[in-house]
């Protein structure tokens, strides 16, 4: 791939990102910085992340790739996890995460550009795709409770959310580990549930004392033990 193609394919990104993805969602509240957007909805925070190809241009294939990440977090996460509070948080710091092939019903999606090539078709996905589905989504989380309707149960630890739960999803689209689950146990008040976790990350020698840091962030302690969850 020549420097020009090259330059060509990031005319196209940024044609994308500044005149499709931003408009669209600054018009739905949203804040910018680089590739990143924020918004503060009620308890919690939208975060949507722009994220570029790590390899770089496929020469074989003469193209490069970008794909969209939607996170969501609140306050009490990052002063538990990280000791501080951004006023302008990023997806990748979020408990709770999920790429926009997810949304789209594609899995892991990445829009690819070539050298000269119309990108206009790319630009009209990304945009429909956010107007329709991304922000319909994140309209339906605007409290932490909300959040458990929407959480993937396609791996062993959502599974067994699930059926702790009982959760009946509308989307299962974001994933989240366990330690970020025992946070949203915790800060949704189901601490018996957080109980049940815990023995289970115990099992499998998940770190006490951050364990510990996460209670006494939300100040719960198990009534039938006086120890921490």
């Amino acid at each position: 791939m020549t420097e020009e193609e090259k330059i060509n394919i990031k005319e196209q990104f940024n044609y994308i990102v500044k005149d499709g993805i931003a408009p669209i969602l600054k018009s739905a509240g949203f804040r910018k910085k680089g590739n990143n957007f924020h918004a503060h909805v009620r308890e919690l925070d939208w975060c949507i992340n722009i994220q570029k190809d790590g390899w770089g241009f496929d020469r074989y294939f003469n193209q490069w790739g970008f794909t969209i990440n939607i996170g969501v977090t609140w306050s009490d996460y990052a002063i538990c996890l990280f000791n501080k509070v951004s006023d302008f948080p990023l997806e990748g710091y979020c408990p709770i995460r999920a790429r926009i092939g997810t949304i789209m019903g594609k899995g892991d999606y990445w829009f690819k550009l070539r050298p000269h090539q119309d990108c206009s078709p790319v630009k009209d996905l990304i945009c429909s795709t956010i107007k329709e589905k991304v922000l319909p989504l994140l309209n339906d989380i605007k409290c932490l409770n909300d959040l458990w309707n929407f959480i993937e149960d396609n791996r062993p630890w959502h599974t067994f959310l699930i059926k702790l739960f009982h959760v009946k999803s509308k989307q299962k689209v974001f994933s989240v580990t366990p330690i970020d689950l025992y946070v949203l146990c915790l800060a949704t008040g189901k601490t018996k549930k957080a109980k049940l976790l815990r023995r289970k990350m115990e099992r499998r020698k998940v770190n006490d004392s951050l364990l510990d840091k996460i209670v006494e962030t939300y100040g719960k302690r198990s009534p039938e033990t006086d120890r921490f969850l």
